[in-house]
């Protein structure tokens, strides 16, 4: 966490410094300062990973609990505002404040064997899941001119995600049967880090209409660390056992449109 907050003093005090630089003259003089905001629409690329809650048939043949857990949609939006600075021919540096908004929902789906009835149990509960978040990167583009409207731009950036979703929470389940009323079947969702560094590689296009530009953006967003985790545990008086633990984070690829003045 403290090398977090270096990081995040060390982005501040550069984010600080490139907008010190900005006064309304400056702006009309030399257009090396822009500003824009833009929506985006997103895919989660580790489906894969929040979906690890799968049972095989070593589970049914010994019958054993299992619990599986799917993801219905893996798609979100999100919006930002931006800051670009042209310093140094065809480069720019830029800083942004950008804001995602997930609200997944998942069917948590687990089963056990009932030695009473002879047989295998098996019920779902729904569980709704809010994953926002705040990202500040520090970005730094190359142009390179295709046209006298059109510049294509390519982006790499570091930053950092701070979590703005729900904490800690959790849901049970239970089955219908008497040699199982005592066992509860849980599934909590863990957040792991409130605070996590992040990779950003973005491809771009400028339209520029006069003094203002309209951008499109493809970019990829990468977590080097794992942000959360799914637990699935089966308690009852005598026991606290853990199922399945299945940590993921928030890789994503983005569509984006901005406008910039």
């Amino acid at each position: 966490m403290k090398k977090y907050s270096l990081m995040l003093f060390a982005m501040c005090f550069i984010s600080i410094g490139l907008f010190a630089q900005v006064s309304r003259s400056k702006i009309k003089e030399t257009q090396n300062n822009h500003f824009g905001f833009g929506y985006l629409y997103a895919v989660d690329l580790n489906n894969h990973k929040t979906n690890t809650f799968e049972y095989n048939d070593y589970f049914l043949s010994h019958n054993l609990p299992y619990a599986k857990l799917e993801l219905s949609s893996s798609t979100f939006w999100g919006c930002y505002f931006e800051y670009q600075y042209d310093f140094y021919k065809r480069f720019s540096a830029s800083t942004r404040l950008k804001f995602t908004f997930r609200n997944n929902t998942y069917d948590f789906n687990y089963s056990d064997y009932s030695t009473m009835n002879g047989k295998r149990l098996s019920s779902t509960n729904e569980y709704d899941l809010s994953l926002n978040s705040l990202e500040i990167p520090i970005i730094l583009n190359y142009t390179i001119p295709m046209s006298e409207n059109i510049s294509w731009i390519a982006s790499l950036g570091v930053g950092l995600n701070f979590n703005l979703s729900q904490t800690d929470s959790s849901i049970d389940g239970k089955l219908n049967a008497l040699d199982l009323n005592d066992k509860t079947y849980h599934l909590d969702f863990e957040v792991l880090n409130n605070t996590s560094p992040f990779i950003y590689i973005g491809t771009a296009f400028d339209f520029n209409c006069k003094k203002h530009k309209f951008r499109t953006t493809i970019a990829y967003t990468l977590y080097p660390k794992e942000n959360y985790s799914f637990n699935n545990y089966i308690k009852s008086e005598d026991l606290n056992l853990l199922l399945v633990s299945s940590p993921f984070s928030q890789n994503y690829l983005e569509i984006s449109l901005g406008f910039f003045w």
